[in-house]
């Protein structure tokens, strides 16, 4: 994992963020892809909505710490519809912003350049150039947590689409059946491939209490027949999913992150031989996973930053 003792002083930096809904990882960034100083931060909320001066002081605070070495800017991505060349975020119900000008209030703020991206595809950019995908020139980066979403390289360029990219979580699935979705859809992958998807059909299907997946995770690999069930349910509308997205987009690599990694053993095998029975003359992709953990987000908020810094001073 890329991920370095504190940068040397003198040495230039981002300060790299990974604002979500309940915790805030931030960090020293470094041009090469390594981070340091990780820390990990309750977000606050106010009024429903993530504090942009709360933000601010935490870039701040950062600067502050590090006297000794030079701050060129900083790289935050948040989970949702995210504007990148305007630096808004469009709409990001976990944090409660909906057409925020985050670049715009944070360089106003801090006096300093930065960039604003999607939390997911910038861990996407982590795991491809410095993680388990480096040298792929077609993946598909799938984080299962909370919710589903998804990182989209092809042909060697991450795919965007003005924000709206890469919501396979949202593609309905028959094993989903008619599962209400809090997109307002029904039968979307992730009311069951999810972490908390698997969490809530092993509730249901055992009639006990609701249990993290990861715990979950535990009970299946110990026979449990609910566990086992729920985590049967999530590799069936993986592979529906996934064969769609092998079908329409051809990815050599899928990149398992998100809580469910720790439990690629109950689902990477079993989804590739669905895979293998499923298709015909699609590439089958190689599943892995993630490399990079929980720091995924924050080591591609460094990297997006140090991208626009390299635009800006050219060739």
């Amino acid at each position: 994992m890329p991920v370095a003792g504190e940068p040397a002083e003198g040495g230039d930096y981002v300060v790299a963020v990974d604002l979500g809904g309940t915790l805030t990882k931030v960090a020293y960034a470094g041009a090469d892809g390594t981070v340091s100083g990780v820390v990990r931060l309750p977000t606050r909320m106010v009024d429903g909505q993530a504090s942009v001066s709360w933000l601010a002081s935490v870039v701040d605070d950062a600067v502050e710490a590090r006297p000794g070495a030079v701050c060129v800017g900083y790289g935050v991505v948040v989970p949702g519809i995210i504007d990148v060349p305007r630096g808004v975020v469009r709409a990001a119900p976990n944090v409660g912003w909906y057409d925020v000008p985050l670049r715009h209030r944070l360089s106003d703020l801090t006096g300093r350049t930065g960039t604003v991206a999607h939390d997911v595809r910038s861990g996407g950019l982590a795991e491809w150039r410095v993680g388990a995908a480096v040298g792929a020139r077609n993946l598909l980066f799938l984080p299962l947590g909370t919710g589903i979403a998804g990182a989209m390289v092809v042909d060697g360029r991450m795919v965007d689409a003005d924000g709206y990219a890469g919501e396979i979580g949202h593609i309905a699935v028959p094993a989903a059946g008619d599962a209400a979705c809090l997109c307002g859809q029904q039968g979307c992958l992730e009311t069951v491939a999810s972490a908390s998807g698997v969490a809530r059909t092993h509730a249901r299907l055992s009639g006990g209490p609701a249990v993290e997946a990861r715990e979950v995770a535990d009970r299946a690999r110990a026979g449990e027949p609910a566990a086992v069930e729920a985590f049967a349910l999530a590799v069936q509308a993986l592979v529906e999913a996934l064969t769609t997205y092998a079908t329409l987009l051809g990815p050599e690599t899928v990149v398992v992150g998100g809580g469910l990694a720790g439990a690629f053993d109950l689902l990477g095998p079993p989804i590739a031989a669905g895979l293998d029975a499923r298709m015909s003359f699609q590439r089958r992709p190689s599943l892995v996973p993630a490399r990079l953990g929980a720091d995924a987000g924050v080591i591609g908020a460094g990297l997006v930053a140090w991208d626009l810094i390299g635009e800006d001073e050219g060739p």
